[in-house]
């Protein structure tokens, strides 16, 4: 079980919370061992649910789901979800580029910088002339305790990864709607962070 990660089921004014849960990201299904058969059954008879995940301090997301039934377990359950961010998000999942910021930084630190930059630049408080990025970068990456080529890769990725966020994310998923991605920044870190521990199990 990884505690790093924390769920809340709820509906109207009732809460659950699941021993274990597992999505898979490709097939938008997953399954959800329970406390107990109470539980389960709770889940089963109302079937639609939303569940509220956190990433320890760092970041959360919400997905609405549906159970379709038991396991032959009775704690187990297999269910359906929705995102509520967009799923066009997933497909700028770069596994490498993001294991190579999270082992030195904060994803969610480093995703909300470029945000307050992109928020600058619209503002017309920043100019490409400001050399603001290549102090942010340096200032990423000159104090950290590694070598230097690990330091080259994790400057190179955070290079990547700006660059994702700026020319893909935000036009490509947001339409240039800065505001309407800054409201999901937290779920993309989530996402992004979910997708790369599922990926690092197999």
């Amino acid at each position: 079980m990884n505690y790093k990660y924390a769920h809340i089921l709820y509906r109207e004014d009732e809460f659950l919370t699941p021993k274990r849960a597992t999505f898979d990201h490709r097939t938008k299904t997953g399954f959800m061992t329970t406390w107990s058969v109470e539980h389960s059954s709770e889940l089963l008879e109302h079937k639609y649910w939303n569940c509220l995940s956190a990433f320890g301090l760092e970041s959360s997301m919400r997905r609405k789901i549906s159970f379709e039934r038991k396991h032959s377990d009775a704690n187990l359950l297999y269910f359906k979800y929705e995102l509520e961010v967009p799923e066009a998000l997933e497909g700028y999942f770069d596994p490498t580029t993001l294991e190579v910021i999270s082992k030195s930084l904060s994803v969610r630190e480093t995703t909300e910088e470029v945000y307050k930059m992109l928020k600058d630049y619209e503002q017309g408080a920043l100019r490409f002339n400001d050399r603001r990025f290549s102090s942010w970068l340096a200032g990423k990456v000159e104090q950290l305790q590694i070598s230097d080529s690990e330091k080259n890769e994790l400057e190179n990725s955070l290079i990547k990864y700006v660059e994702t966020i700026v020319g893909r994310v935000l036009w490509t998923v947001y339409n240039g709607d800065l505001p309407r991605m800054g409201k999901d920044l937290s779920s993309m870190v989530y996402l992004y962070t979910e997708m790369l521990d599922l990926t690092a199990s197999k």
